[in-house]
């Protein structure tokens, strides 16, 4: 066969070619899924760690990098510590997501495991465990309970915009930009879920009754206090915890952000799709959460947050 045949074999093809359809649309929940399931695998091949801390880092790295790999490229995801510029220091958590472009990081050595992040720039913070039991619910509660302690500094600012007076500005997480609303739209990490650090736990698997989870979930709740709790509980074996809304009439219930909007506390197991569901809420908490203004920032760098020089150095003044 020569070369002018086989160009005209080929330009014959070309009607039948166009009409290979192209292939399907992406999906980005069904990628969302795989994900979760690659996830799932990488949690059992965890299991051969060989120590209890060897099991924990090693179902711990590739949750960071799934949090990594599909959050906004805005959220940063690390390890460590949380603290406030009043001297108070969480304990240490799993995964820490702070605001990337904005919130200072303290690493001591470039140890992940010795790394700092001021309150006011991180979004969530969460626990990974292996599997959810009593223990492991229990010591989840406290080290959320540690980081949702600790205070944001937030300063009033007098002489806001007509009708505003005095106001406790807040900002948009990615946001430089401090943001001034009549009360009662001031800044409250107390009394606005929107304006508290978003907490979780991941857990491979749990190992209690849907009926003793909530059980305990509601009780550590109301012994850690409802804006100190965990936001939501998920694990790869398809188990979600979350605060619900029942209206009276008892239709239409929603899922809340917060126990603190709740009258219930509802579990249930959904295959596949509980990690997409953790993601989603994370998405939601860095897209609608606020903290305050980023003068915070300056209070980790000099006292105050005001530099000051010692008064006995030498001055020359200009001519």
């Amino acid at each position: 066969m020569n070369d002018d045949s086989t160009l005209s074999d080929a330009l014959a093809d070309l009607p039948r070619l166009r009409q290979i359809p192209m292939s399907k649309a992406f999906d980005p929940i069904a990628y969302v899924i795989q994900a979760g399931r690659e996830l799932v695998a990488a949690f059992e091949a965890g299991s051969f760690a060989t120590t209890p801390a060897q099991v924990g880092s090693a179902r711990e790295v590739p949750a960071r990098k799934k949090f990594m790999q599909l959050l906004p490229r805005g959220v940063g995801v690390g390890s460590g510590f949380v603290i406030d510029s009043f001297g108070a220091t969480s304990r240490q958590m799993d995964v820490v997501l702070y605001e990337r472009e904005i919130c200072p990081v303290f690493a001591i050595n470039e140890d992940p495991a010795s790394t700092y992040y001021p309150c006011e720039g991180v979004i969530a913070v969460g626990e990974i465990k292996s599997v959810l039991d009593s223990n492991a619910l229990i010591d989840t509660f406290e080290k959320i309970d540690s980081v949702k302690k600790l205070r944001r500094f937030a300063r009033a600012t007098p002489g806001g915009p007509p009708g505003v007076g005095d106001y406790v500005a807040y900002r948009k997480y990615g946001s430089l930009s401090g943001i001034a609303t009549p009360k009662p739209g001031d800044y409250d990490q107390t009394g606005n879920p929107r304006d508290q650090i978003y907490g979780f736990s991941l857990a491979g698997r749990v190992a209690l009754s849907a009926e003793t989870l909530c059980d305990k979930f509601l009780q550590l709740a109301l012994d850690t206090g409802y804006e100190l709790s965990p936001n939501l509980v998920a694990a790869l074996d398809g188990t979600v915890v979350c605060p619900l809304s029942i209206p009276t009439d008892l239709h239409n219930p929603s899922i809340v952000n917060s126990i603190q909007q709740a009258n219930s506390i509802y579990s249930v197991v959904h295959p596949d799709r509980s990690f997409s569901f953790l993601l989603a809420k994370l998405q939601e908490a860095f897209s609608f959460g606020r903290t305050v203004e980023a003068v915070a920032f300056g209070r980790y760098f000099a006292k105050e947050g005001v530099l000051t020089l010692p008064p006995d150095g030498t001055t020359k003044w200009l001519p």
